[in-house]
């Protein structure tokens, strides 16, 4: 057995799945959402989801939710402002000018055919379902962010199919599967 090659320090630790909807037979993104569970981060643990709606194309104009939800402010500021910010689908939507909104999160999972996350924002919900999960995989990344440089290692679940979900009201949209995944 080999000794492990130690790397400091760990920034975040935790799952952040993402859902990206794109127009139905088309590739303009229609709706994202980044949801963060944070088990480690010197901001302390917590959830964060980071969305965009179109609010013409998911028909809900005014009510479409843009912005940063969490239950540790600090946290979500710093998975904004270290990753988010830099990920195209998010970036000129207005999202960087917007403070943290408070938000409570509940969680239910069927093994491999069903994952949903539910963010409760005042009287409003938003729900995220990740469904039919293909194999898993694993991925050790070096991007430079920023010109940051950082080590990520990852597992991957791609989905058949997600959805997010506004108050009941399901954002129109279809997952895409990047070369054939």
């Amino acid at each position: 057995m080999t000794d492990p090659d130690l790397k400091r320090p760990v920034v975040f630790a935790g799952e952040n799945p993402l859902i990206l909807l794109y127009r139905p037979r088309g590739d303009d993104v229609v709706a994202v959402a980044s949801y963060w569970r944070c088990v480690y981060a010197a901001e302390g643990e917590g959830e964060a989801l980071v969305i965009w709606v179109d609010p013409d194309a998911s028909g809900l104009g005014e009510r479409a939710p843009v912005g940063i939800y969490t239950d540790n402010a600090a946290m979500a500021r710093m998975v904004w402002e270290n990753f988010n910010r830099h990920f195209a689908p998010l970036q000129n939507h207005g999202i960087e000018d917007l403070t943290p909104q408070v938000a409570r999160f509940t969680q239910a999972a069927d093994g491999r055919r069903l994952h949903r996350v539910t963010c409760s924002v005042g009287p409003s919900t938003i729900e995220l379902r990740w469904e039919d999960a293909f194999d898993a995989f694993q991925t050790v990344t070096t991007p430079e962010v920023a010109g940051q440089a950082w080590e990520v290692s990852n597992v991957v679940l791609p989905c058949a199919n997600a959805t997010i979900s506004i108050d009941g009201h399901a954002v129109p949209g279809e997952v895409h599967h990047p070369d054939g995944r």
